[in-house]
């Protein structure tokens, strides 16, 4: 959900149909520990956007270790180690999916972050303690402020991990224990390996198979994939007894999901100039571009979504979008 469930779009759920728990997109443990302050963006969230998960991808014990504790003092509910990630961006580097077939690495990243937690409520360390630059520092304060959080020992955040199956094939049986091992908060399991992407069906039964293996453990565990409604993931919760499932995709251009409301067209477009309104305002020297791709997928569905979508790609203010409005209720 790279690029998606920003802090904007979380903002429009909040607003619309809250789902019981927010993951920011993934970000780069390796750079936010090391002075890439534009990634803080990633991190930013709202008072209203909680429980919050703060999720996390690279290949990097140490910033690991840095990042759990700079989440920590952002005051984030949870963090998630985002294992499941099939991108050829992310995977050729070592990380997301990739990770599990480096079962040493995976191991070392998850003991880093859980270190990293439990050693800054320990008081051992502090986020002065790791080196950052006052830029970082700075941008972290921002951070702060736009969530209302004033950093105290709170109960220590929850540490998670996200995967999939396997690499080319299932081998979630050997796989998941390994997690287990490690004493997760929860574990989440995509349906799919590597190699599928997103092509094809998500295996629920293998999910299931999964879940009894977490049950044994006593961890709680969730289910990933192919959910399109409320109503069906509390059915598959009940029927593969599970304590959750996440909704990704089928949130995109979609945020009634969390409330199983079917959508009229006004509807759709007083969401698309709700999203447009808290974009500008949270981030109002940005140019309108990244806004487009949510837009086009508000016409899922339309009668005359194709029209519309060639108009959407040139779509440059919040004036261009209320100049559409006719167009898009008229069928």
């Amino acid at each position: 959900m790279d690029g998606i469930t920003d802090v904007v779009f979380r903002q429009v759920l909040s607003t619309i149909a809250p789902p019981d728990i927010y993951f920011t997109e993934f970000v780069s443990a390796e750079g936010i520990s090391r002075g890439g302050v534009r990634l803080y963006d990633q991190l930013l969230y709202r008072s209203n956007q909680r429980p919050i998960v703060g999720q996390i991808f690279g290949k990097d014990p140490e910033s690991f270790y840095k990042s759990a504790i700079i989440l920590c003092h952002l005051g984030f509910d949870g963090i998630d180690l985002n294992m499941g990630c099939p991108a050829k961006t992310v995977t050729q580097h070592g990380s997301g999916a990739a990770l599990i077939e480096k079962p040493a690495l995976a191991s070392n990243l998850i003991k880093s972050a859980q270190k990293g937690i439990k050693d800054y409520f320990s008081s051992k360390v502090s986020i002065t303690d790791l080196g950052l630059k006052n830029a970082s520092l700075a941008i972290i304060n921002r951070n702060l402020l736009y969530s209302e959080y004033l950093p105290q020992k709170k109960s220590p955040p929850t540490f998670s991990v996200k995967t999939r199956l396997g690499i080319n094939e299932d081998v979630s049986q050997q796989w998941i224990p390994f997690l287990l091992s490690h004493k997760l908060d929860f574990l989440t399991l995509h349906g799919r390996t590597l190699k599928q992407g997103y092509s094809g069906s998500a295996d629920w039964e293998a999910i299931y198979q999964a879940s009894v293996l977490a049950k044994s453990q006593h961890t709680p565990f969730l289910g990933n994939g192919d959910i399109s409604s409320l109503s069906q993931a509390q059915q598959f919760i009940k029927d593969y007894d599970l304590n959750g499932v996440l909704i990704g995709r089928s949130s995109m251009g979609n945020p009634w999901i969390f409330s199983d409301i079917i959508p009229t067209l006004p509807q759709k477009f007083s969401a698309m100039l709700l999203h447009a309104q808290i974009f500008e305002k949270t981030f109002p020297h940005r140019r309108f571009d990244p806004l487009r791709k949510h837009f086009l997928l508000y016409t899922s569905g339309h009668p005359r979504a194709k029209q519309l979508r060639q108009k959407i790609v040139r779509l440059n203010s919040l004036k261009e979008l209320l100049d559409l409005e006719a167009d898009y209720l008229n069928c």
